[in-house]
This record gives C-alpha cells, structure tokens and sequence, in this order.
C-alpha cells in the first residue's frame, strides 16, 4: 500500500480515536443522567429519537455519534484491508466488527426503554475493545522507521 494511503489510514484512526474519547463522554453524562425508564418497544426511527429526545439531547448526540462512528468504521475497514499488513488487516476487521456490536448494543439499549443492562454492558465492553483495538491498530500501521527522506549532505 503506498504511504499515501497509509498516511490517510493513520488519519482516520487517530480521528476515530478522539471521536471514541469523545463518545465515551457523552455516554457516561447519559448514565450519571439516569435515563428514564420507558416501555421496551419495537424498531421504528421516529420512536428511537423520541425515545433519546426523552432521555435528554446528549443521548441524541451519543446516538448520533455513534452512527458516525459506524460510518467512519467502513473506510477504515477498506484501508486497511488493502494496507497489505496482515496485523492492520486483523485489527481493522476487529475494530470495525467491535464498533458495530457497540452500536447494536446501544440500539438495543434504547429499545429496551433504557432499562436492559446486559445491552448496556454490550456497548460497554465493545467500546472498550474498538478503542483498544483502533489504537493497536494505529500502532501496526505507524512510519517505519528510516523512511524519511535523506538529510541533504553537507559537502
């Protein structure tokens, strides 16, 4: 892969990173919010926003982030799989796979009416290990050393 794209895979990652710094946040000022406990009900847009619209505008904007984060997961996942490294390859799968089952478990969240905590712990222990594994990630992928460009010599 030519270190242009390596440099965008880099790019995406570190801003995928801050992005999860940032999710995590506003998750736990939705926790310590305590949400309200609605009636579980069945997959419907309009009923998922109100439902986070219920629960306050900084669940609306985690929800919302996390889609983002979803979709930011997506190119990632394409860079590095044709980055060429078999690690980059292995942990942008598992970062991508993690994000989503931290999404899915917050969707669930929701569609419990906030009250099933097994679907909270699912977005928990995923975020952790897309963070993990996004870092690890951005690692498996730095510059190798003595690929700078040549200092100009002095003659």
């Amino acid at each position: 892969m030519s270190s242009t794209r390596l440099k965008a895979l880099r790019i995406l990652v570190v801003a995928i990173l801050v992005l999860l710094a940032v999710q995590y946040e506003f998750g736990m000022a939705v926790n310590m919010a305590n949400p309200p406990s609605l009636s579980p009900f069945s997959f419907s847009i309009p009923k998922i926003s109100d439902a986070l619209l219920h629960a306050g505008e900084i669940a609306w904007i985690h929800a919302i982030l996390g889609a983002w984060l979803v979709i930011l997961s997506i190119p990632s996942l394409i860079l590095s799989l044709r980055s060429g490294l078999r690690s980059a390859q292995v942990l942008g799968v598992l970062s991508f796979l993690t994000v989503v089952f931290a999404a899915g478990g917050g969707l669930f969240f929701v569609l419990s009416g906030f009250q099933d905590d097994q679907a909270s712990h699912t977005m928990a222990t995923n975020f952790l290990l897309s963070f993990a594994f996004f870092f690890l990630e951005l690692y498996a992928i730095k510059p190798a050393k003595g690929n700078s460009p040549p200092a100009a010599s002095q003659g």
